[in-house]
């Protein structure tokens, strides 16, 4: 029989029990919820991580398509600092930098085919097996079969202001944009480059009679060099290459010849279906000796044999008119005009020194037929545009964006952005996401481990 004194002990000792029982499942729970969060604040790291690698190597830049009938896709990356591209007729890649010029297969094969560091490379083209680029003042031919590179043309005067020759191929030709060297045909304290170039100044690919007007106190003239004034009645001799104007070589012979002149500045060169020349001009500024007010960059329609106004004339308009208001009162530099009316743009945009690349959609595979895709490089912005229609805003780009070379291929619109290195492929529709899932498979691998881990994790929370 129990007595009193053990049945006290007893229910204390079941008491105690009790309270030690329920301090280490407490315990235990507190260890089990620790875990928990542990595991939580775990899988939130390395979520995090994850997002933030994928971002930084696939979505670091959108585009904001406002054309609900148009996507994009990556087509390359790692592409920085890259001048423009194209393609041969295997579909294979040419990126042209300042220095080299890269190979990109269809199989994802790259190679440099050529590397120079004399090269400044600021544009390309192909056809028939040869490359031809322009740099500096010459125009190379890059022969893929045999690997030969050789001169092509030389003597262009790409030392002044727009010093960036474009170089297009049709048929058994090559169009060349040469750029003027001033902004209005004043070498002044704006051209930096007379410190290198002191006996520089534009050269007229046509004959030209001046009027005689000097500016600087009376001391530079037109179409002369710094410091050299110019007579009324005298005559400028043609040369060619010349500046503000197209030459035109044909590819078998190398034979050139100017096409057009008096264009400013060329920022883009294409062809349409009509086989016509389309090209984006750049406007005069309100800079130098001959500050221009109240100009605007143009898209226009080159025909061969015209001169197109620079620089007595802009956008079809005399200087002399009311759009153009400088600080100097404004007054022609030719003694005759070739052109009494230089023809007209078909497109005035409403800022100066904003245009960039162009693209002529010959077929109508991403806009209408004969369209013209261009870039304000200032608003970052991608427009569309056929006569006599407004233009249409289509894609906003990044701020970070700069898109130095657009071409049309095989239905899709390839855009190069050379500042994030990418080259977009625009498209019409929705994308086809089995087409494009090789952009993205590293998230996949990150997902599978990231599952894995889970598992593993809460296995061994049940098991202790």
């Amino acid at each position: 029989m129990m007595l009193k004194k053990d049945i006290f002990i007893y229910s204390y000792n079941l008491k105690y029990t009790y309270s030690m029982s329920y301090k280490v499942r407490r315990l235990y729970k507190m260890k089990k919820a620790f875990k928990i969060l542990l595991i939580i604040i775990s899988v939130c790291i390395f979520v995090y991580a994850v997002k933030l690698y994928f971002y930084k190597q696939n979505t670091c830049v959108k585009l904001k398509i406002e054309n609900k009938n148009l996507s994009y896709s990556v087509k390359y990356k790692n592409l920085k600092k890259s001048v423009d591209f194209t393609l041969d007729n295997g579909g294979n890649y040419y990126i042209a930098y300042n220095s080299k010029i890269q190979f990109i297969g269809k199989d994802g094969k790259s190679y440099n085919v050529i590397e120079n560091p004399n090269f400044n490379i600021t544009s390309i083209d192909y056809k028939d097996d040869k490359l031809y680029y322009s740099s500096k003042d010459k125009i190379y031919c890059y022969n893929i079969k045999n690997k030969n590179n050789s001169e092509f043309a030389s003597g262009i005067p790409n030392y002044g202001d727009y010093n960036k020759s474009i170089v297009k191929v049709d048929g058994d030709d090559l169009f060349v944009s040469i750029g003027a060297a001033t902004n209005s045909g004043i070498v002044g304290e704006d051209n930096n480059w007379k410190i290198n170039e002191p006996y520089a100044h534009d050269i007229t690919p046509k004959d030209i009679t001046l009027k005689g007007v000097n500016f600087l106190n009376g001391k530079t003239g037109a179409f002369q060099s710094y410091g050299t004034k110019s007579i009324k009645g005298q005559v400028v001799p043609a040369h060619f290459p010349g500046n503000a104007s197209i030459a035109v070589y044909n590819l078998n012979t190398k034979k050139g010849s100017t096409f057009a002149w008096g264009i400013r500045n060329v920022t883009a060169m294409d062809f349409n279906s009509d086989n016509k020349l389309i090209c984006v001009v750049g406007g005069m500024e309100n800079r130098g000796s001959r500050p221009i007010m109240g100009d605007n960059d143009y898209i226009y329609e080159i025909e061969k044999g015209f001169w197109y106004g620079w620089p007595d004339y802009s956008g079809g308009d005399p200087i002399i008119s009311p759009k153009f208001k400088g600080k100097n009162d404004l007054g022609f530099l030719l003694e005759n005009h070739p052109n009494m009316n230089p023809p007209s743009p078909v497109y005035q945009y409403n800022k100066v020194s904003s245009l960039g690349s162009a693209v002529v959609d010959k077929l109508g595979n991403i806009g209408e037929k004969n369209c013209i895709f261009f870039y304000d490089k200032i608003d970052n912005l991608l427009y569309s545009f056929k006569y006599p229609k407004v233009a249409k805003k289509e894609i906003v780009f990044n701020k970070t964006s700069v898109i130095k070379s657009m071409k049309l291929y095989n239905k899709s619109l390839l855009i190069l952005d050379s500042s994030n290195g990418y080259l977009y492929s625009i498209d019409k529709g929705k994308l086809n996401s089995i087409k494009n899932l090789k952009e993205y498979n590293n998230i996949y691998i990150y997902l599978i481990i990231f599952i894995v881990l889970i598992i593993i994790l809460i296995l061994r929370v049940r098991r202790d």
